[in-house]
């Protein structure tokens, strides 16, 4: 009898111990095993329609450092300027159009110095080769998508006091003042400044142009044309949707 006993309490702790064992979770099994911790979920990428794919609107203003490219006698060879425009941008990039108007001072140096000045109403076109970055939707890319080359032309009044520098430009008495044509071409590149993954944005464009601009009523014309340095900070609105080619991703 106590032998029968003492086999059933074997049985039961056999029993009771195997029960565990049986119920230890499989590793092999993905759903047996402990979830993972994590930093959180991750965010939600802009939508396409939120991101920057070089289709714009644009106001932008700033300053110019010309530099004439003949000095005139008792004008400062350098200058200070300033140019406002306004710019539209399509097919993701690719061109750019541009209307601005510019005004360029040019001081007098030594005693009885003159001065020279212009004024100009004038487009451009742009190209950026870069244009297929944009799409990336990354700040370098956006730079390197930015860079372009332009050409333009202008309707120009400019102005010379002075009697030195009148008598330069092949013209009489102590003032001259001539309306005439310009043509411009150079190279620049867009900065973006602020994230571009909103409907606007500000922007940093630098460039150099090259100015050719004559002057006068004597055969042949004198040249007034200039190199510049151009520092623009613009605002941009993306919300031209009309203009929109579709993102690949």
């Amino acid at each position: 009898m106590i032998t029968r006993h003492v086999v059933q309490v074997g049985l039961i702790a056999a029993c009771l111990w195997a029960g565990p064992l049986q119920a230890a979770p499989d590793p092999s099994d993905p759903a047996a095993r402990p979830p993972l911790r994590t930093a959180g979920p991750e965010e939600e990428a802009p939508a396409k329609d939120l991101l920057y794919d070089g289709n714009y609107t644009s106001v932008l203003g700033g300053l110019a450092v010309p530099r004439l490219d003949v000095k005139l006698p008792g004008v400062a060879q350098r200058g200070i300027g300033a140019r406002l425009a306004g710019r539209f941008s399509t097919v993701t990039q690719f061109a750019d159009a541009e209307l601005g108007l510019e005004y360029a001072q040019f001081a007098g140096e030594g005693a009885g110095g003159g001065s020279a000045n212009r004024i100009e109403l004038g487009a451009q076109v742009a190209v950026h080769p870069g244009f297929p970055l944009v799409v990336f939707n990354n700040w370098w890319y956006d730079v390197a998508s930015g860079v372009h080359l332009f050409v333009g032309a202008a309707v120009v009044r400019a102005s010379v006091s002075g009697a030195g520098a009148v008598a330069a430009t092949r013209q009489s008495g102590s003032d001259a003042t001539d309306w005439t044509s310009g043509l411009t071409g150079g190279i620049g590149v867009d900065v973006p400044v602020s994230p571009r993954d909103r409907h606007s944005g500000w922007w940093l464009t630098l460039r150099y142009v090259t100015r050719w601009a004559r002057f006068g009523t004597a055969v042949p014309d004198h040249n007034l044309g200039d190199g510049q340095w151009l520092a623009l900070l613009g605002w941009r609105t993306y919300d031209n949707g009309w203009a929109r080619l579709p993102r690949p991703f």
